[in-house]
């Protein structure tokens, strides 16, 4: 009787523990939702509509029916789909290296592309209110875009954050989740007269994907623990080579809650931790809410969902993953967003297409984005100090992204406002324009080798031009695009005569070109993210060429190697940032830089056989008392006796006098109100294209 007694007191208490078990978990069998490529990543719920985004492709669904949806229709064509925000079936697409496309979903069945936008960097967070879409673009910041006219967007302002991976606008206020500082940033964007920074909030983790839901923002982040004390944590090999930190490493990952009664400044509520983990590489973290439940996408850490009825002590309730059987090591393939409708939540796996997760306690929730801003149509003046500088504008609406300078005419790639032949006048007067290259109406990049002229014209490929005919652009070669899915030309640079590096700044290509019009494929280096303006301007002893693989290794490329030109070099210890460069400086030297310091390289020179760091010297200080002790960051060109460094990101740039090199004197240094990109040289002065502040010639 005792015994049959105790077995029924044991399986009364397993039954209880397996029906609390069932009664915690929030998901069900989850399954693949049909039609949508293998590289998901983004997600957007409007209404009864769920917009996929994989690859090239927008794929726009209807889920009136959530556990049964049907699709209605795709378009491609669009780089690589990195977020999504849609207004009144108007589909705001960032894409990163292939800038900001406004899909017109308004008929589902057929969605078409009203238009590309130039933005100012990488496309990565986006949304939009109104007129005015709100673009997040790393260590660039945010930038305002007037989109009252799709098939025309307009460039309104930029403005600086730390690292602007995700944004969401509500009622006039703009947050910016800012990914390796781990920061919120918050603008007041209720008037785009009077766009103004009012807080910068800590995160314990990396930022990225921020929400709103009432009076509080969510803010998930990973990879590594900031702006908190902790112990333990993962350490891998790419940890242990890139400097990972020796606590707090992958202890990023989680949600913190901020109550925004005043808008203007958050304060933190809560916290949810999720397990450690990290990998390099694939980055991102989603939430979005759904009553007293939050559900977040934590790339390979999987999906969580989240109990946030009381803000103050958030809990973990459920966790989903996609496990990938190549990787073992990973809990699961990356989750690059989540949406979530009535009885389930939808999930972007890339690399396994895009999951339905029945959740009987999921609810849709409609996000009202409130009062859109005011004054859509203003335009920053972007002013240039004319006593530093000459500068020209493009007629067209367009930025100056690059310049080249042959005898006394500068060729400015100018984006959307295409390219312009510019005459310098003489005694170092001024900008005059000679002529616009026709029938090319966009351009992003341009060089000058000898009597060729070289361009990246977007969707219209490579063009190669000869300037010494009658007329002003005579073309003799043309590369329609790099392949079917790299297919914007964004960048261009010839190494020696018969040979051009191509990219679409996902890595780079080289051709062989000594038998135009033919392009012959020769190599492939590099990956995204990438802006890939990190090559060098020209060869430093007619053989090697360098390459700074921004963030992983500096690389080096024979050219005359037999029988193919091949990478000969690429470094493990020294590294150059997003910031920084390389390019030949003379006597068979080249210069690279780093953290306002800079090194002297000989061709095809690595690290060190001790595996040692490069002696690095430091420049002298360019803005004093300025932070960073007043160094500059920057691409370096050099004439060979002066170098100039130019910095995008934080709009400067320095220039010095190297005729000895050792110690080299600070001769200018200036801050922009455009972005600065990589500079050329006229007559010993610099030469600058500015973004929205035009091309600068030094006075």
């Amino acid at each position: 009787m005792k015994t049959a007694m105790a077995l029924l007191v044991s399986f009364s208490f397993a039954f209880l523990v397996a029906a609390k078990a069932e009664e915690a978990k929030v998901f069900g069998d989850a399954f693949r939702v049909e039609g949508i490529g293998d590289k998901a990543m983004a997600l957007c719920l409007e209404g009864d509509t769920l917009y996929a985004g994989a690859g090239a492709v927008l794929y726009v669904y209807d889920i009136s029916k959530p556990l049964a949806p049907r699709k209605l229709g795709e378009v491609g064509g669009l780089g690589g789909v990195r977020q999504i925000a849609v207004q009144k079936g108007m589909a705001y697409v960032s894409t990163r290296e292939y800038g900001l496309w406004i899909v017109d979903a308004t008929r589902p069945q057929a969605p078409r592309i009203r238009s590309r936008f130039d933005c100012c960097e990488l496309a990565t967070g986006v949304d939009v209110a109104g007129d005015v879409c709100f673009l997040g673009q790393r260590q660039n910041g945010v930038e305002f875009i007037d989109v009252s006219d799709p098939d025309h967007p307009r460039h309104i302002a930029m403005r600086k954050t730390d690292e602007s991976q995700s944004v969401v606008y509500r009622d006039g206020w703009l947050y910016s989740g800012d990914w390796g500082s781990g920061y919120v940033t918050v603008f007041d964007a209720r008037d785009m007269t009077a766009i103004r920074q009012t807080d910068h909030v800590e995160l314990y983790g990396f930022g990225d994907g921020v929400w709103l839901q009432g009076t509080y923002l969510y803010a998930a982040t990973g990879h590594h623990a900031k702006h908190r004390k902790v112990s333990g944590g993962v350490m891998t090999a790419e940890l242990k080579r890139f400097g990972g930190p020796a606590d707090g490493g992958g202890m990023g990952h989680g949600l913190d809650i901020f109550d925004v009664a005043d808008p203007a400044h958050p304060k933190r509520v809560g916290r949810v931790d999720y397990p450690p983990f990290y990998a390099r590489g694939l980055d991102m973290w989603t939430p979005r809410t759904s009553g007293n439940l939050l559900f977040a996408s934590q790339t390979h850490n999987g999906v969580f969902a989240v109990d946030i009825s009381d803000k103050t002590r958030p809990r973990t309730l459920d966790r989903w993953v996609s496990p990938n059987p190549k990787r073992p090591e990973w809990p699961s393939d990356c989750v690059g967003s989540v949406a979530v409708a009535d009885g389930v939540v939808y999930a972007a796996v890339n690399g396994a297409g895009v999951f339905a997760l029945p959740c009987p306690r999921a609810k849709a929730e409609p996000f009202d984005r409130g009062a859109p801003p005011k004054n859509a149509s203003y335009r920053e003046p972007y002013a240039v100090d004319a006593s530093a500088w000459h500068v020209w504008k493009p007629r067209d609406v367009g930025q100056a992204r690059g310049v080249a300078v042959r005898g006394d005419v500068v060729y400015a790639a100018c984006g959307d406002a295409g390219l312009y032949a510019l005459q310098i006048l003489p005694d170092n007067g001024g900008l005059k324009e000679l002529a616009k290259l026709p029938g090319h109406d966009k351009v992003f990049d341009v060089k000058v080798d000898g009597n060729r002229l070289y361009t990246a014209e977007g969707h219209d490929g490579f063009g190669v031009y000869e300037l010494d005919g009658a007329a002003p652009f005579k073309e003799v070669a043309r590369l329609p695009k790099i392949s079917g899915e790299k297919n914007l030309a964004l960048y261009v640079q010839p190494a020696l005569p018969g040979w051009l590096f191509c990219s679409d700044r996902r890595g780079i290509e080289l051709y062989d070109i000594r038998a135009l019009p033919a392009f012959k494929h020769v190599l492939h280096s590099g990956s995204c993210p990438g802006w890939d303006k990190y090559l060098a301007d020209a060869s430093p002893d007619g053989r090697h060429f360098a390459f700074n693989n921004a963030n992983t290794s500096l690389k080096w490329f024979d050219l005359a190697a037999v029988p193919a030109p091949r990478q000969t070099v690429e470094t493990v210890v020294n590294r150059l940032s997003l910031s920084n460069g390389i390019c030949t400086f003379r006597d068979r030297l080249s210069i690279a830089s780093a953290s306002g310091s800079y090194v002297l390289l000989q061709p095809n020179e690595g690290d060190p056989a001790d595996g040692s760091k490069w002696k690095f010297s430091k420049l002298p200080a360019a803005f004093p008392g300025d932070g960073w002790s007043g160094a500059i960051n920057g691409i370096p060109r050099s004439d060979g006796k002066r170098v100039v460094f130019t910095c995008r990101i934080n709009r400067r740039a320095a220039l010095y006098d190297f005729t000895d090199a050792e110690h080299p004197t600070l001769l200018n240094a200036w801050k922009f109100s455009g972005n600065p990109d990589i500079a050329d040289f006229h007559a010993g002065k610099v030469v600058i294209p500015c973004g929205y502040e035009g091309v600068l010639l030094q006075k």
